[in-house]
């Protein structure tokens, strides 16, 4: 399956939000936007913890491609 240009486009990014044992979060962006698609709740112990957190949700940002027999049903 090849790469779409829209999940080229959205990435993670893992910031450090507060102070404390639990510091950094993660944020969902788009390239073309200019703040942040999502910005997560929960925060991690480390940095490590949020990118893997943010890449396991970073598929519900990306938008999925129709295939024509996808728009062949809807048509009907």
């Amino acid at each position: 399956m090849r790469v779409t240009k829209e999940a080229l486009a959205v990435s993670v990014v893992v910031r450090r939000v507060r102070i404390g044992t639990a510091p950094f979060g993660w944020e969902v962006h788009h390239a073309a936007a200019a703040k942040p698609l999502h910005v997560s709740p929960e925060t991690f112990r480390s940095m490590e913890a949020a990118y893997r957190a943010g890449q396991a949700r970073l598929a519900d940002f990306i938008p999925q491609r129709r295939t024509a027999a996808h728009q062949v049903f809807e048509t009907t």
